[in-house]
């Protein structure tokens, strides 16, 4: 078989375009085309790759949270009654110190109601046994109880010091002396009574004798400064007095108690 080698050269410089314009019109288009989807493959590979990890991330962290709930849940639970009982121990507290001052005001109260009536009470109980005493002193017979308190106030004038005694006239002569009594004096009473004043201040005495009821028995002597008394109605407000403040003290001292 005979080969021409024009034909041959022909054929090469044929293929050789065709290869040429395959290359340059059809194998880059298709090259580019492939690497262009190869391209958008690895990105939606990737994309999906990211979003499969996103997933699992947010798998992962539910998963998590799924298996802290029942942690916090206790958690929750145990602080709620911690300060649910922390609450509760305030307002015990609150309680019990609101009953407490409320029972120191009670007793308090009761206190001062009780030492009110027991004063009231002693005043009255007081009062009574003055008024019966008084009733009982106006019933006697003055003389037997005026002159024995006529016997003391004369013997404390004369047991005063010179001074004193002195004192008492003023250098008045005679020395007034006003004679107060609850029922008048016989006369050799009121005689005897001016004489030991007399004796006592060395100087005559002018003694104006005067009626006063309110003594009940006993006397009292008033010069120019001075008053001696020596009468049932100072002895009896004195005892009243005394006993009132003697149960006074005594109920002071329950009520601290």
């Amino acid at each position: 078989m005979h080969i021409d080698g024009w034909t041959l050269l022909l054929q090469a410089v044929n293929f050789l375009i065709l290869v040429w314009l395959l290359r340059r019109f059809l194998y880059r288009p298709i090259l580019a085309v492939i690497a262009e989807r190869q391209a958008a493959t690895e990105r939606v590979r990737t994309e999906a790759e990211a979003a499969r990890q996103a997933a699992e991330t947010a798998r992962q962290t539910l998963e998590a949270q799924r298996t802290a709930l029942p942690a916090e849940r206790d958690r929750l639970i145990a602080a709620a009654r911690v300060e649910a009982e922390a609450e509760r121990a305030a307002l015990l507290e609150k309680a019990r110190t609101e009953a407490d001052h409320a029972l120191e005001e009670a007793r308090s109260r009761l206190a001062d109601e009780r030492a009110q009536a027991l004063d009231a009470l002693q005043r009255h109980a007081a009062d009574l046994g003055t008024q019966l005493a008084t009733r009982l002193l106006r019933d006697a017979p003055s003389g037997t109880l005026t002159r024995p308190l006529l016997e003391e106030a004369c013997a404390a004038v004369e047991a005063l010091s010179a001074p004193q005694r002195h004192a008492l006239v003023d250098g008045i002569d005679p020395v007034p002396v006003r004679l107060a009594v609850a029922g008048l004096l016989p006369t050799e009473d009121a005689a005897r009574t001016r004489d030991r004043l007399a004796a006592a201040f060395g100087r005559p005495v002018a003694l104006e004798q005067v009626e006063d009821p309110s003594l009940i028995a006993g006397v009292e002597l008033h010069f120019a400064h001075s008053v001696v008394r020596r009468s049932w109605k100072q002895t009896l407000s004195e005892a009243r007095e005394e006993m009132t403040r003697h149960d006074s003290a005594r109920s002071d001292a329950d009520a601290l108690a």
